[in-house]
This record gives C-alpha cells, structure tokens and sequence, in this order.
C-alpha cells in the first residue's frame, strides 16, 4: 500500500465526505464514489492518500 494518512469523517453531504487528518486536524473534503457511498458512516477513519484528494479503496 502507497504512504497514506488517516481521517475522521465528520460530515457526509451532497455526495462529500468532509473531516479532519487525525494528527495534525488539517481539514479534508472528498468527493464520494457513488458505488462506495453506502459504505462510508460518520466518524468512520478512513486511509487518505498523500494529497488528500481520494480515499483508498478496498478491492
């Protein structure tokens, strides 16, 4: 797996997940991928990739 960081969502909205990067609390905003929407629930840690843009998915 590629260096990631973790994230707490704290809001699901309008097809976004929003949050912070637990260490550091620098906020995030990700566009959802429709077919993982039904997975992702608030204050769920994520993995972000470096640039936090995306999330990484599971296979």
């Amino acid at each position: 797996m590629e260096n990631y960081d973790l994230g707490l969502i704290t809001s699901l909205e309008h097809g976004m997940a929003s949050g912070i990067i637990l260490g550091t609390q620098e906020p995030f905003s990700i566009k959802i991928k429709p077919n993982a929407a039904g997975s992702l629930s608030m204050y769920m840690v994520v993995a972000i990739n470096d640039d936090h843009t995306d999330f990484f998915y599971q296979d």
